[in-house]
């Protein structure tokens, strides 16, 4: 099984059109174009009948208590986790995934789901929990938002986009879903036949950028 894609070089730094900050001169950062890449595969086992699609950060900061804030650093062996940013299921084997398909912009408060683009279903990310208690920003983040690693963070940020393949038409996960419920669905389910990744960074840390 293999995945490709014009928009992500595998190991290379994604472009600053499919991140939700990009740098900014004098304020640190600013909003993105936040357009998801586009990706294709092929060589897909034998009995797929649907894939989905995750994107996680393996490098969020475990505590806010020095992310983006004057005069702070988060510092590069600060202890890290995962953060999720992009769950997709029940996409059509035959029809590639196109730019700005499943995310056009920022949408502030979060764009609404889970019905996604073709017959698609969008889990809730992890900018749900993350914008908890900021007034301008807080809502439910649905479907693709890209990286926005804190300003202030000397570690480049790892970014992989994972495809799975399917046995199964229906991803099953039901309502309102988070990108972990699919990861624990699938985990040991016996629903997937194999999986493949591309890897990618981003930072709006000058030194780490």
């Amino acid at each position: 099984m293999k995945i490709w894609s014009d928009s992500v070089s595998d190991g290379s730094r994604l472009r600053e059109e499919y991140a939700f900050l990009k740098p900014h001169n004098t304020h640190h950062a600013e909003l993105g174009k936040n357009r998801n890449p586009n990706f294709a595969w092929g060589e897909m086992p034998e009995g797929t009948k649907s894939l989905v699609m995750v994107m996680h950060d393996t490098d969020a900061p475990t505590s806010r208590d020095f992310v983006n804030k004057v005069g702070k650093m988060v510092p590069y062996d600060y202890p890290r986790t995962e953060f999720y940013h992009w769950a997709v299921v029940d996409l059509d084997t035959k029809t590639f995934i196109q730019p700005g398909e499943f995310s056009k912009e920022v949408t502030v408060k979060g764009k609404p789901g889970p019905a996604g683009a073709r017959g698609t279903r969008m889990a809730i990310n992890d900018f749900t929990e993350w914008y908890k208690g900021n007034v301008a920003m807080e809502g439910t983040y649905s479907g693709y938002d890209g990286p926005a690693p804190p300003w202030n963070d000397e570690k480049l940020h790892n970014y992989i986009f994972t495809l799975y393949a399917l046995k199964e038409k229906r991803c099953p996960v039901e309502g309102n879903f988070t990108c972990k419920d699919v990861l624990n669905t699938l985990t040991g389910s016996g629903l997937v036949l194999d999986k493949a990744t591309l890897k990618c960074t981003y930072s709006l840390f000058p030194k780490a950028r």
